[in-house]
């Protein structure tokens, strides 16, 4: 036997044997084969049967580009969501927790808002290319801080509220563990963050202004910056009638199941702060925060800016202006809620009871609301 003959036999000998396949790796294999699929099919037939709303013929003109084109250049983006909302469920609950996470992209209802409605994730919207990334922000943001506040800056360039993001990150930076000890490091942690992030929004609104021109340029920051000047404003109470409309229930009904779904999730945020982090160390409080993953802090976080904006603006449109955190961080509340669940069950009898109510009603509250969704997706 040659020499480079027994390097390759003890090289192979070493390596450990690949885990045999079980029937619960088949069965995920094909839930996330279908699951796929369904999300082509959807993508598919946004892009071929969608009409074209006034919010996408603007972004169509800003882009000057065929409707089929631009729809079509929007498939990176939502295989890019899908990807990180799998990476971040899997890290909260394991793989069916991603499983879970791609799934409630399907369950939300892009069609709520009659007047001004989202037909799907072809649709050429700045929200779809933003949530993408805030995602892919906040899957790296534990490792790759500096490529996490660059992906943040494009996003704010793809959709203007995406800058509400920016504080959820810098806190969540700030009560994540430094790498060196000391205020004067975290403080140049926070000023590196926010560089970055401002570089490259600047960078993109530059790329904006060669592209629009000057008038081109003011036209689109004029409209971006409409819902932040001062309009008739709806009242609170409506806005949340109109929140409860999107999930195609009764008022009552609608009530409960969030209540439930944010009860579930809330669970599962519970479980990371009961258990100590090694190393840990700081005031009792602080040591608290920080079990809780600042790739979520940061995603609840600018789920909470984005809806305290929305309510103080007044807007009756809910879909469109909330896209990069309904794509981004809605979804991971079934992740959540499928962790506090799988915890339940290793408590004690009654919380087994508990848990298995969990999984049940997460299961049938949003396969309804996918299975209408996807009915209303082919009502064009």
């Amino acid at each position: 036997m040659s020499l480079a003959t027994r390097s390759r036999a003890r090289t192979g000998s070493s390596r450990p044997a690949p885990a045999p396949r079980t029937r619960g790796d088949v069965l995920f294999a094909v839930a996330v084969g279908v699951l796929l699929a369904v999300h082509a099919v959807i993508f598919v037939a946004t892009l071929v049967l969608a009409p074209v709303t006034p919010v996408e013929q603007r972004s169509l003109d800003l882009l000057q580009l065929p409707v089929e084109v631009g729809r079509a250049l929007m498939l990176p983006f939502h295989a890019l969501l899908l990807v990180c909302l799998f990476i971040l469920g899997r890290r909260a609950a394991g793989r069916w927790a991603g499983f879970g996470s791609m799934l409630a992209v399907l369950a939300l209802d892009l069609r709520a808002d009659p007047t001004d409605p989202v037909y799907g994730p072809a649709v050429v919207t700045g929200g779809w290319a933003a949530a993408a990334l805030l995602a892919a922000a906040f899957v790296l943001l534990r490792r790759r801080p500096a490529a996490a506040a660059l992906l943040t800056g494009v996003a704010s360039g793809f959709a203007g509220t995406a800058a509400l993001a920016l504080p959820a990150f810098l806190i969540a930076i700030a009560l994540r563990p430094g790498r060196r000890a000391g205020a004067r490091a975290k403080a140049a942690e926070l000023g590196a963050f926010t560089a970055a992030w401002a570089l490259t929004a600047a960078l993109v609104q530059a790329v904006w202004l060669s592209r629009l021109g000057a008038a081109g340029w003011l036209d689109r920051a004029a409209e971006y910056t409409a819902e932040f000047r001062p309009h008739d404003l709806v009242p609170w109470l409506e806005q949340q009638r109109i929140v409860f409309a999107a999930w195609h229930f009764a008022p009552l009904v609608t009530f409960g199941l969030a209540l439930f779904l944010f009860a579930a999730a809330a669970t599962g945020a519970v479980r990371y702060l009961m258990v100590p982090v090694e190393g840990e160390r700081g005031p009792a409080v602080l040591r608290v925060l920080r079990r809780f993953p600042p790739e979520l802090t940061a995603a609840f976080l600018t789920m909470l800016f984005f809806g305290v904006w929305w309510a103080l603006s007044g807007s009756e449109v809910v879909v469109d202006p909330m896209l990069p955190v309904l794509g981004a961080v809605a979804p991971l509340l079934t992740a959540l809620a499928y962790r506090g669940a799988k915890w339940l069950l290793t408590v004690n009898r009654f919380w087994t009871f508990g848990a298995t109510a969990y999984l049940i009603g997460l299961i049938l509250a949003r396969s309804t609301q996918l299975v209408i969704t996807l009915v209303h997706a082919f009502q064009v």
